[in-house]
């Protein structure tokens, strides 16, 4: 062969080679789109039905996600329906007798997904009747958290009651023995909290929403709850306009509900756990914030303080060895229990140097807001009768290294030292703190400090002046919130009046006002069985955008109802 064949050979293996390559597919784009409704059997909205049996027919093959919370009957069925797949279609045997005259609802969110991809159908409705018309009516609204006024994300279902029913209902809240009848209809919130209960009976209901988390369709005194006040009447729907093949349909104008739903607080006040957590150092926690209270421990002599919640206790005992406590603890929030308390020894680090360990001592931050006090924490209580008289602190401005001495103030939660010292706006300071100036209960002396701390200045403020307007005659607690809802500030008022936030970051804040109506500084639930609604909460639509250096003036309105 020669040379000039092989060559020719070789260009067009190459030249294969590369056609190959060129012509092999690609796959096409991801398939997103989810399955699309070719026909319905019997027909949607089929009238004088005495089987309940129906099929949806795909145009691709489908699985079920989740039929149990994902598929709404509504009236709802003492026996559960059976959902199969069949090649591309959806099977639903009804096990339950139907009732005469009643047009039922099947809704399916997110519940049927293609085969391959797992595109989910978002929203999808078949609906029958067993007497001669579709029931027409319509309850609307929306169901938000009582308190931030936030959806829950579909936790949220919403039921409806005859007024008969509704009664009937809240009698067995008070009396076990009375039957809890189940709703009349059901449905649940989507996503933004808005729900729709389509296809009723002509009437007046009541409605509530409930966080049905163990799924019975009976009302729980621990589930998040959310009712109305007065009954709420069925609107008509519009003309069955058809919008797409998923079969909704549009809806009335009609008024919509709003329902704010909360926890109830059913559990009695109890220590919830407790330990010691080292030698002579024990913590207890409630399960509800303490009011008042008192603790016995017999002949040990101690000290407790609560946390910010006033739900965690902490207590020392002046005997630092002290291993084994019997505490009676009472409260006027009603709390009233005695612990058998023992430290379980376990393996002591060793200290450095081999010495008395050191009582701790931390500086609370590096940057002293100009306004504030610089202060000092520590992880046990100090001893005042061993309270230094002479200067503690060495200050020296880094600016022109002047140098001071000055003492510290110990406040009477004894676990805070505050320093006694002018400090200038926008200077700069290096704060010293020598070894053992400052002793704890248990006669440990603080370690030795050293810091440098910058000093803010006015002009990196902004300042909110708030004038609120209400129409009510409560109390009202103003809170300034962060933009993850996080409450920064707050002060109380009595009706109308004006309030002031200075020294606030720049950053973005919201505003929100809680109509106290039992004065007793804090927002509190409600209560279904003594229908009792939970305290209203009022947010300014604005976000404050605070910038420094400015000065900002807001109107909050509060009306009688909103």
């Amino acid at each position: 062969m020669t040379r000039t064949v092989r060559y020719t050979l070789l260009s067009a293996m190459l030249l294969l080679a590369a056609c190959a390559k060129q012509g092999m597919p690609s796959g096409g784009p991801k398939d997103e789109t989810p399955p699309q409704v070719l026909r319905m059997r019997p027909d949607n909205r089929t009238l004088q039905r005495d089987k309940g049996e129906f099929a949806i027919d795909f145009d691709e093959y489908v699985v079920i996600k989740d039929a149990e919370n994902n598929i709404l009957v509504s009236p709802p069925m003492t026996q559960k329906p059976e959902y199969k797949t069949r090649g591309k279609s959806l099977v639903v045997r009804v096990q339950d007798t139907l009732q005469p005259n009643t047009t039922y609802v099947f809704q399916m969110k997110d519940a049927i997904a293609d085969y391959n991809e797992g595109n989910l159908l978002p929203s999808l409705e078949y609906v029958f009747s067993t007497g001669a018309y579709i029931d027409s009516m319509t309850v609307r609204g929306r169901v938000v958290e009582a308190l931030t006024h936030e959806a829950n994300t579909e936790a949220m279902s919403v039921w409806l009651y005859t007024p008969d029913d509704y009664e009937q209902m809240l009698r067995s809240l008070a009396d076990t023995a009375i039957r809890c009848p189940q709703p009349c209809y059901t449905t649940r919130c989507d996503k933004d909290g808005t729900f729709s209960l389509n296809y009723l009976r002509g009437g007046t209901y009541r409605c509530l929403a409930i966080a049905d988390e163990d799924k019975n369709l009976v009302v729980s005194p621990t589930e998040a709850i959310a009712f109305l006040d007065s009954a709420v009447v069925a609107l008509g729907m519009k003309d069955s306009v058809v919008l797409d093949s998923t079969h909704r349909y549009c809806q009335a104008d009609s008024q919509r509900v709003a329902l704010h739903y909360y926890t109830p607080r059913t559990a009695q006040q109890r220590i919830a756990s407790s330990g010691f957590k080292g030698r002579g150092r024990v913590e207890l926690a409630s399960l509800l914030p303490m009011t008042a209270p008192h603790v016995d421990a017999g002949s040990e002599a101690v000290i407790w303080r609560l946390n910010a919640k006033r739900d965690t206790m902490t207590l020392w005992t002046l005997h630092e060895r002290c291993d084994s406590l019997r505490l009676i603890v009472t409260d006027t929030s009603g709390l009233h229990d005695t612990l058998r308390l023992r430290y379980t020894h376990g393996r002591s680090l060793p200290q450095k140097g081999g010495g008395t360990p050191s009582a701790g001592i931390k500086l609370n931050y590096n940057k002293l807001p100009y306004y504030d006090t610089l202060r000092f924490t520590f992880t046990t209580p100090l001893d005042t009768a061993r309270y230094p008289s002479d200067s503690v602190v060495r200050i020296m401005n880094l600016r022109d290294s002047s140098l001071a001495y000055c003492p510290v103030r110990i406040d009477s939660s004894l676990l805070r030292a505050d320093i006694v010292y002018p400090f200038r706006a926008g200077a700069k300071y290096e704060i010293d703190i020598p070894r053992n100036r400052l002793y704890n209960i248990w006669n440990r002396g603080t370690d030795t400090l050293h810091a440098v701390v910058t000093v803010t200045e006015p002009e990196e403020y902004g300042t909110l002046n708030l004038a609120v307007v209400a129409d009510v005659q409560q109390s009202l607690v103003v809170q300034l919130l962060d933009e993850k809802g996080a409450t920064l500030r707050e002060r109380r008022l009595d009706g109308s009046g004006t309030l002031q936030f200075p020294h606030l970051l720049p950053a973005k804040y919201r505003l929100r006002a809680i109509v106290d109506a039992n004065a007793n500084g804090q927002w509190d639930g409600g209560d279904l069985k003594q229908q009792q609604q939970p305290e209203r909460v009022v947010y300014m639509r604005k976000v404050l955008d605070i910038r420094a250096n400015w000065e900002y003036n807001e109107q909050l309105t509060i009306a009688t109802s909103d």
